[in-house]
């Protein structure tokens, strides 16, 4: 049989540990109160990070840089295969893929190793200035998320940009889909244009018609030097 006064004593352990522990209870109760606290930190981290490196300002230049390269790019690629004469939706799509990827591989890689070789000037430049030498500062953290996130966003970039202007050989034949394509591709180059004149406070239309036109020089160029005309 069992003693009344053990059982009295085990009642009152746990009813201490319950005590104890309430913030266990709480955040095992409230899980979206933890994922909201582990969100602000990432936020909280990215703007110190981003205030040391200018982070979004190196994202947004690659950001063009490679969306620019990606059409630019593409409709090269596309008017190319129409003047040769042998251009079939299945070839354009399939080549523009496989150029879009390796793009942004390209871009990704190369703008990982020279921004790896920027930030860590800058980085060096700041912990001189700061008496500081340590390798797992805060400042070396930053220019560390800097480089890769730069890289990033430059991978990525061009890849979208190379299939958009794919889009509509996936739909049409290809001598129907040659003037969706273009189009396509020079209103893309005018939006990105026109967001950029807008970050930066200027003529949005002017900021659009420019990267329009090098859309245009691109497919004239092309064109003109293609060696289907020799």
């Amino acid at each position: 049989m069992e003693d009344p006064e053990n059982k009295n004593f085990e009642n009152k352990k746990e009813s201490d540990r319950s005590e104890k522990n309430p913030v266990n209870e709480k955040s095992s109760a409230n899980p979206v109160n933890s994922i909201k606290l582990k969100f602000k930190g990432i936020i909280d981290r990215y703007r110190i990070y981003s205030s040391i490196t200018d982070i979004d300002s190196v994202s947004r230049r690659y950001f063009v840089i490679g969306f620019f390269d990606g059409v630019l790019t593409i409709l090269g690629m596309i008017m190319g295969a129409h003047l040769s004469g042998s251009a079939t939706s299945e070839i354009i799509i399939s080549a523009g893929i496989a150029t879009g990827l390796a793009l942004g591989i390209s871009s990704g890689w190369g703008a990982y190793e020279a921004e790896k070789i920027e930030q860590t000037i800058m980085k060096r430049e700041k912990q001189k200035a700061l008496l500081i030498n340590r390798k797992s500062d805060t400042i070396s953290k930053a220019h560390e998320f800097a480089t890769y996130v730069s890289s990033t966003v430059h991978a990525i970039a061009p890849i979208p940009a190379a299939i958009l202007p794919l889009i509509p050989y996936m739909f049409l034949p290809a001598d129907d889909a040659l003037v969706p394509a273009i189009g396509v591709g020079l209103f893309s180059l005018f939006v990105v244009g026109a967001i950029m004149g807008r970050v930066s406070k200027r003529n949005i239309i002017r900021a659009g018609l420019r990267m329009f036109l090098a859309g245009v020089l691109t497919l004239l160029v092309v064109t003109v030097l293609n060696p289907s005309h020799l």
